[in-house]
């Protein structure tokens, strides 16, 4: 299998096939990431698609088992416009007919540029699954890691997405507000949930990479990471305020200290007990000379 660079796919697909598609990333200018540093967007060419399909067929002819669902890499596939995207679903489908969902990774200001007719032809295609990079329900801390959208946009879009019965997953960085502002930025992010509605969110805790511009910020004393008791009450605030009984949360991110996974209707009970015993025991100090997250 031939590949760009890095290829970076959420920890819940790690047993689905992954197809890059593209490399890289359009926007690349969110101040915490530093995944797609090292590639300037564009599409994978065709002859090498065309060689992994067909290099993957093989080895499902001799197992015998076909696949059903795939992961479309890298970071912004889903920028590709809706001819371009059934454009390479068709090719796919040539080599495995039988795949029914194409899951990967969009961003809102995609999806502002597909009509909905576009969003449902995708969701006939079988694109479904997205994994959205929410952040965030604090406009101004989108504003300031230069996300790319609004509160505003984002709750427009996923309306959109739920209008046409996409599923969408909601990734959420805890952290990400800055020292001082995690109870706050728990109960917006919360709010933010309950009204984009997404199948499931994951939860992961902010690292901070040298080669990013929130590092320089950090350096400059413009931003100052949260401890760990901070934190476990941003997480453990969101959890408290969703309000979405079927909404399948997923926090065993390997940033995260407290790992945590269930469903809001049958676990959010166990999954706040969890987090209360931890904020009572924890050791910001200690903590943070243990545990490293930009050395995971």
């Amino acid at each position: 299998m031939k590949t760009e660079g890095t290829l970076y796919r959420p920890p819940v697909e790690a047993n689905t096939f992954l197809l890059q598609v593209t490399a890289g990333c359009t926007h690349n200018a969110c101040r915490f990431c530093n995944m797609y540093k090292d590639k300037n967007f564009h599409l994978i060419d065709e002859d090498i698609l065309i060689e992994n399909l067909q290099e993957e067929k093989k080895i499902r002819d001799i197992y015998g088992r076909p696949h059903r669902r795939m992961f479309l890499a890298d970071g912004d596939v889903f920028s590709l416009s809706a001819d371009k995207l059934e454009e390479k679903i068709n090719l796919i489908r040539k080599y495995h007919p039988d795949v029914e969902t194409f899951a990967m990774y969009a961003a809102i200001r995609n999806l502002k540029h597909k009509t909905d007719e576009e969003l449902l032809r995708l969701k006939e295609l079988g694109v479904n699954d997205l994994y959205i990079g929410y952040e965030s329900g604090l406009d101004d801390v989108l504003a300031s890691m230069n996300k790319g959208h609004t509160i505003e946009d984002a709750v427009t879009q996923a309306e959109r997405l739920n209008k046409v019965g996409i599923s969408h997953n909601a990734l959420i960085i805890l952290g990400l507000a800055g020292k001082g502002r995690g109870e706050e930025s728990g109960r917006a992010t919360a709010d933010l949930i309950n009204k984009i509605k997404p199948k499931m969110t994951r939860l992961a805790t902010l690292s901070i990479f040298e080669n990013t511009e929130l590092y320089k910020d950090i350096e400059e004393g413009k931003f100052v990471v949260p401890g760990e008791t901070e934190i476990l009450t941003e997480e453990k605030t969101i959890i408290e305020n969703i309000e979405l009984p079927d909404m399948h949360l997923w926090a065993c991110h390997i940033t995260n200290s407290v790992r945590l996974e269930g469903y809001i209707s049958r676990d959010k009970e166990w999954m706040v007990s969890k987090l209360n015993k931890s904020i009572e025991t924890m050791d910001d100090e200690v903590f943070a000379k243990k545990f490293k997250r930009n050395q995971l």
